[in-house]
């Protein structure tokens, strides 16, 4: 049978494309800036200087509650994030859609409690009802994710079938958006309150436990190393974001960040943390300059190429990967469906991930117990990560070495056949035979094309910076 990878690129293309998937990808992509700031608070108490940590273990209550208010909560935000996010989709309003949702988590996840006489002298807080906070942080994460999708297509429904209050012309939006929304909240909220009081279902629990199988991805195994980095390379090769593979894992990593948090906060030291498979592990370890470990490759590129066109693609490329944007190599050299390249794009993250999985269980390195921007230079973010450790960043230095030993062979033979095909096009009266594969994409090597190739790249950089600046920081 004949491999068609027309079709199979089709097919995750649709998959990336899925309107929940991307509803998913935005919400969560919605919780970046709190996390990161929140996770600051902790690389404070974490500041390896004896003296320092004297000196700050009395303030370390009230570092933590940053740290409790961001990634403790992160379920909660993205539950709004992730429905408004959908709502915009089918052009329902958003605020009314995600507070819906957002209300309908909190019945199917909270069990109110109140606080006694008694206990409260012992917490030194006030008498009256509290709020389990367990369920707001990772551990709600895929209730957050299928509530926030369900309120969403319930209210969609209702607005298809006619089933709302309609206001008259003249009356405000926001107010005519809320009544809209009335019916459908009332039967996504009796029917949350339904399952919760009356049925008895704990939903989050029953989401765990069937997805449970999910978890021995993130637990600190062999193959919670391999297996992420692995598919993730699969999906870009294909042209399809490869973030959509890890997904359904990122809620049990981040449940294991907010572990290695609280170990900080209680006293532990980053060296000793519970668990390494965070997801700051394949970041500053393995994605180094993005998926792949393609930095590598865009050193090479940068400093090795003999060909014209290679030396302009890799002048276009290295300044995005040294800050972990892997987009213009992707899709400019490319990378997506080259022969040459499909080889060292699995196995250099693969490996990289082997080295780094060693090098925590023996702990010759730090786990990582907070989260840092994700475009710092892979050395500065694995150091900043594990607590100020310094042999991270050696590490991340070692599997940047790792990279580039794997990637060159695949790149002097790419290389060498620029150079064969550039003097093959300079040659008068010869022509230039091509062959269909992908490495014709780039086989001009005049100096228009290739002035013409840099400012186009540079384009696609300039959009996505502005693009993911926007989610990271607008979008909800």
């Amino acid at each position: 049978m004949k491999f068609n990878a027309d079709k199979v690129t089709e097919k995750m293309a649709k998959l990336a494309g899925n309107r929940y998937f991307t509803a998913i990808r935005d919400g969560m992509a919605v919780i970046i800036p709190v996390a990161v700031v929140g996770s600051f608070f902790t690389i404070v108490a974490a500041f390896p200087v004896d003296s320092w940590k004297t000196f700050i273990t009395p303030y370390l209550p009230m570092l933590q509650i940053p740290v409790t208010f961001s990634i403790g909560m992160m379920a909660l935000y993205s539950c709004y994030a992730m429905a408004s996010a959908l709502a915009q989709t089918y052009k329902l309003d958003r605020n009314s859609s995600a507070t819906i949702a957002t209300m309908a988590f909190l019945i199917l996840t909270v069990s109110p409690g109140a606080l006694t006489d008694k206990a409260a002298k012992l917490a030194g807080m006030a008498v009256g009802t509290v709020l389990p906070s367990v369920n707001f942080g990772a551990k709600g994460l895929f209730t957050a994710m299928l509530v926030s999708m369900l309120s969403v297509e319930i209210i969609r429904w209702f607005k298809q079938k006619n089933l709302v209050i309609k206001m008259p012309k003249g009356v405000p939006a926001s107010v005519s958006n809320s009544f809209m929304s009335l019916v459908p909240a009332a039967v996504i909220i009796l029917g949350s309150w339904i399952i919760k009081e009356l049925l008895h279902f704990d939903l989050n629990a029953g989401l765990l436990a069937i997805l449970s199988p999910l978890s021995h991805f993130a637990k600190d195994n062999f193959a919670s190393a391999i297996i992420p980095p692995l598919f993730n390379s699969v999906f870009w090769f294909f042209g399809v974001h490869g973030a959509i593979t890890s997904t359904p894992i990122t809620p049990y990593w981040y449940d294991n960040l907010n572990i290695n948090i609280d170990w900080l906060a209680k006293g532990g030291v980053a060296a000793n943390a519970p668990h390494f498979m965070t997801e700051q592990f394949f970041q500053w370890f393995v994605y180094i300059g993005g998926s792949g470990t393609i930095i590598g490759l865009c050193i090479l590129l940068a400093f090795a190429s003999k060909s014209s066109f290679g030396k302009t693609v890799g002048k276009a490329v290295i300044l995005p990967s040294i800050f972990n944007i892997n987009e213009p190599i992707i899709f400019g050299l490319p990378i997506v469906l080259n022969s040459y390249f499909v080889i060292p794009f699995i196995a250099a993250p693969v490996i990289t991930s082997v080295i780094t999985y060693f090098a925590m269980v023996l702990h010759l390195v730090s786990r990582t117990i907070a989260l840092v921007p994700w475009t710092l230079p892979g050395p500065i973010g694995a150091y900043m990560a594990t607590g100020f450790d310094w042999r991270a960043a050696v590490l991340a230095i070692l599997n940047i070495i790792v990279s580039i030993i794997i990637y060159y062979p695949f790149f002097r033979a790419w290389d060498n056949k620029q150079l064969e095909i550039e003097r093959q096009a300079n040659e008068p009266d010869t022509e230039v035979k091509t062959t269909g594969e992908v490495e014709n994409l780039s086989i001009s090597d005049n100096a228009g094309f290739q002035i013409a190739f840099v400012k186009k790249v540079f384009r696609k950089i300039s959009l996505f910076i502005e693009t993911r600046r926007i989610k990271d920081y607008g979008r909800a």
